[in-house]
């Protein structure tokens, strides 16, 4: 064999270390390519589990379709043994990879996985699969699986900063009632097309967080409150002797029944005397209340009912009644007057009769 011939051999037969290094680079761009785009579906998945409402990624790590009723107060000797330790402190806002949106945080120790991985239904009496809790779907008879969605029509959101509870059906519907904006995490926005009353402290989705105007309202508010029930002393001093069932526990609204207050609307003046009568006056005037009967207490609000007013052009012969609800204030005014329904007058009057004790307030 000619040496030519056998070096061409040699030649074709060893590996060249430029091709070798030329394959394994274009190798690691594949994989580097592969693994981007496993990453990026598994991102672009999370995102629509999380603007869907409903976060089962994960959810089943811990979940058998064991059935096992537990009542709420029972429900810390049956989690997880994985979060009984977590009970001892505060349960954080993603559990078992679902997020407790409209969860109060003192309530969020019932909602984490059994030892079956169900959720019991905060009634006590139902028990569904971990999975439905927080999924958009209404699954709980009392709605307690959907604390953080609309899916429920008896459901209820909690508002942490404001510290109570929204109707379910005012989740991601475009308006802020949360000062934090935590009831629109979905981002919904009203269509422009749609008409809503305008109205001042409306906020349209996307919201901002105003909680810091909210403390300060309340601040003020409580402020108010405090100096309207260090007046409530002298409407009891008024009262003395007609304390009873029809002028509160102290005589404390007897002292209304000294003067009448006048309220002017759009269409009409109105004259209220409590515990006396009530007089609608413009083209004509009507009688729309007389006399008065106290009704609730100062925990839930006062309500002076006036009945046996004039009973002209009222459905059914039924006479006018104006019912006044009366609410802490500083001073005795008629914030309002609206008529309910027909020949049914609504009366909002603030006066300090109606405050609760200045302690109760200052504990608060």
């Amino acid at each position: 064999m000619e040496p030519s011939q056998r070096h061409v051999r040699l030649m074709g037969g060893r590996s060249n270390p430029f091709q070798t290094l030329f394959a394994l680079f274009i190798t690691a761009l594949f994989f580097m390519f592969f693994q981007a785009s496993i990453l990026k579906n598994l991102q672009r998945q999370q995102q629509m589990l999380i603007n869907s409402g409903s976060e089962v990624h994960n959810k089943g790590k811990y979940s058998h379709l064991g059935q096992m009723a537990v009542a709420p107060p029972e429900i810390a000797r049956s989690v997880h043994p994985k979060f009984a330790q977590k009970l001892m402190k505060e349960i954080g806002m993603k559990v078992n990879g679902t997020l407790l949106r409209g969860v109060k945080k003192e309530h969020r120790k019932y909602y984490v996985p059994s030892k079956e991985g169900t959720f019991t239904c905060l009634s006590g009496n139902q028990t569904v699969a971990w999975i439905s809790v927080n999924n958009d779907y209404c699954d709980c008879a009392d709605g307690s699986d959907e604390p953080g969605t609309s899916a429920c029509h008896n459901g209820k959101f909690y508002c942490e900063p404001e510290r109570h509870f929204l109707p379910s059906s005012r989740v991601n519907d475009g308006i802020c009632d949360c000062c934090d904006g935590s009831d629109e995490w979905k981002g919904v926005t009203v269509p422009p097309d749609l008409e809503l009353p305008v109205s001042e402290g409306v906020q349209l989705a996307p919201c901002s967080d105003t909680c810091r105007d909210y403390d300060h309202m309340k601040l003020r508010e409580h402020n108010i409150l405090k100096e309207a029930a260090s007046l409530k002393p002298l409407y009891i001093e008024k009262g003395l002797g007609h304390g009873g069932e029809n002028y509160g526990p102290n005589g404390e609204f007897y002292f209304l029944t000294k003067k009448c207050y006048v309220f002017k609307s759009p269409g009409y003046m109105y004259e209220l005397c409590p515990y006396a009568n009530a007089t609608q006056n413009g083209k004509d005037s009507w009688l729309i209340g007389t006399g008065g009967k106290l009704e609730g207490n100062v925990e839930d609000g006062y309500n002076l009912v006036m009945g046996d007013g004039k009973g002209d052009h009222c459905p059914q012969g039924k006479k006018r009644t104006t019912i006044i609800a009366f609410t802490c204030g500083v001073e005795d005014k008629v914030k309002y007057v609206s008529e309910k329904e027909t020949c049914v007058y609504g009366v909002k009057f603030d006066t300090p009769a109606a405050c609760p004790d200045l302690e109760t307030i200052e504990l608060t």
